[in-house]
This record gives C-alpha cells, structure tokens and sequence, in this order.
C-alpha cells in the first residue's frame, strides 16, 4: 500500500502541476508490483476520476478553464473512451506497454522541438470541429494506454500555440468523462480491484491539489521543459524495456 500512496501521490502532484503525471502510473503498478498491465490501466483510470474532480475545481478556482472549448472536448471523450477501453481487453499486453512508452516520447520530442515559443502562446480559441477531433483522439488512445488525458491533451494544445496553463487546465477536466464512462465499462467487465484503485485515487486527488495550488507560481517555460523531460525519460524507458522482452 505504500508503493501505491507514493506513486499516488506524485503522480497527482505531475497532473495538477504540469499535466502528464498519470503516465508514471501504469508502469509503476506493473513493474514496481507485478499487476497485469490491464488491471493496472483499469486501476490508473479510476483514480483519474478523483483527480480530475480536484483538479477541475482547482483550476476553475484559479480562472484557467474555458469551459466552451472543455464542453467540446468532452463530448468528444465520451464514444471514443468506450472504443479505447473495449481495445484494452482484445490486444496484447506487450502492445499495450509500447503503446505507453511510446506515446510518452513522442509527445515528448514534439513538444520541445515541434511548438513554438511559450511566450508566443496564442489567445484565439480553436473552432469546435478541431477540438472534437482532439477530444476523440486525446480520449482513445488515453484510455487504452491508462494515461487518462493529459498525457495527449497537453502537448496537442501546446502544438496548437495555447497556452500551457489553460491546456493543463482543460486535461483536468477531460479526464472526467473518460476515466467515468472507462471506469464503468471496467466494473461490468469485472476488471477493476477496487481496493486498489480507490487508495490510488485517494492518494493522487492529494497529490493533484497540491500540484494545482503552486502551478501559477512557477515560469511557463520551465512547465515546459518539465513536461518534455518528463515524457521523454518515461517513454524511451519503457519502448527499450519493451525491445528487450522482445528480443529477449
């Protein structure tokens, strides 16, 4: 239980403050405690309710969500978390691991050699249709990975020149809708441990709170360099670990 509270708690303190904290998660559970990478991912996305309670409060306090772009996304969420979830229990636990790592450094790499300036951050909303396709793909491929949202959301805007802190906004509300409907399509297909997951959101709605309330005190630009390190460490980690059961 240990393991889960620290994981918990510095994961949710990643998502609050920079956004992409959920990705450390699923490989913690699988390699730190030997759990099925699908119970894992089930376990990740159940936290991500509570987190995503927090953080949209959080950050709706601080005045850093617009709420028209957020109701698009979320809609969006809702039909591809479904196909994300079903796609978990039909493929390969060795995909589902690349699809991880993966994710993780490409998001990475894009975001410090694909987005422009910061400080150049644009003020324009994106027209709806663009979000929705953001919305599906962010929700899709989070929920099969168990990255529960911002792990995509995050840099996607980024690439789009929004600022940082309103994207880290709007990944906390998207992880509602999907880790709701993943959840609940994860306890009618018996694949959730509920003591599990309950003491990993407990632990990571702490740690979110606490990631929320400093991230307007810190520089965008070392947010940014936070969150490229970030994923790109995790990413490269676990495709080489995957290389090596390959080949092995």
């Amino acid at each position: 239980m240990l393991t889960i509270v620290g994981v918990g708690l510095l994961a949710g303190f990643l998502i609050g403050s920079v956004g992409v904290g959920g990705v450390i998660i699923v490989p913690a559970l699988t390699y730190l405690m030997n759990l099925e990478i699908q119970w894992a991912i089930a376990a990740a996305l159940m936290g991500f309710i509570l987190t995503g309670i927090v953080g949209t409060i959080r950050y709706e306090s601080l005045g850093f969500i617009q709420w028209s772009a957020a109701r698009v996304l979320a809609a969006a969420a809702v039909p591809a978390a479904v196909l994300g979830t079903l796609m978990v229990q039909t493929v390969s636990p060795l995909f589902l691991k690349c699809l991880v790592g993966g994710l993780a450094a490409i998001s990475g790499f894009h975001t410090i050699f694909g987005a422009g300036p910061v400080e150049n951050a644009s003020t324009v909303a994106l027209p709806s249709w663009r979000l929705a396709i953001i919305g599906a793909f962010t929700s899709f491929f989070s929920t099969a990975s168990g990255t529960g949202g911002p792990l995509l959301l995050v840099p996607i805007l980024m690439w789009q020149n929004q600022p940082i802190v309103g994207a880290i906004g709007l990944s906390q509300v998207i992880q509602l809708p999907i880790a709701i409907v993943a959840t609940l399509s994860n306890i009618a297909m018996g694949a959730v441990d509920l003591r599990l997951s309950v003491g990993l959101a407990i632990a990571l709605s702490i740690g979110c709170w606490i990631g929320a309330s400093v991230v307007h005190r810190l520089p965008a630009k070392a947010l940014k360099i936070t969150v490229s390190s970030l994923l790109v460490i995790i990413g490269a980690a676990i495709v080489v670990e995957v290389a090596t059961e390959i080949y092995a």
